[in-house]
């Protein structure tokens, strides 16, 4: 992988002589490795993938969200929602409801079980910040206040 070989390359470097072009792909790579640990580590603690579990804090904003809304919240098809709805109610996550009002309009509900996603999203902040003890506080703050002008950079 082209990436990986010029971070190997830029760990024998100083900051200064890195090249601005080989920053981004760096985070990029780094965001991945993240994304990758935050899979496993639903999977295994608690049999969730990344998208279920999205799906599940969304529920939890607005216990009476439709299909359509989740829809629009997670910014994926419907039929992906369905899919995901799906597999969440049979491993007993969730349940789906259907309207009294208009018998169209069906919408999720958190089963007691579903009612952990607050501790689920503990546990996964607490195993990333376990990520930044390879830090001091100072070396944290420099980069936590450089991320945050690249946020503001880019959000523009």
């Amino acid at each position: 992988m082209r990436v990986l070989s010029e971070v190997e390359q830029t760990q024998s470097m100083k900051a200064e002589e890195v090249q601005a072009e080989g920053v981004l792909p760096l985070i990029q790579l780094i965001s991945d490795l993240i994304e990758k640990r935050c899979d496993r580590f639903l999977s295994a603690r608690y049999g969730l993938t990344t998208p279920q579990f999205q799906l599940l804090k969304a529920a939890v904003q607005d216990n009476n969200v439709t299909l359509g809304g989740l829809s629009e919240q997670l910014n994926c098809s419907r039929g992906n929602v369905t899919g995901i709805v799906d597999r969440l109610e049979r491993d007993q996550w969730l349940k789906r409801e259907r309207s009294t009002d208009d018998r169209r309009v069906i919408t999720v509900r958190l089963t007691e079980k579903g009612e952990q996603v607050a501790k689920i999203e503990r546990d996964l902040t607490q195993e990333l910040a376990s990520l930044s003890e390879i830090w001091d506080g100072s070396q944290r703050q420099k980069l936590t206040d450089m991320l945050v002008g690249l946020y503001r950079e880019l959000k523009e």
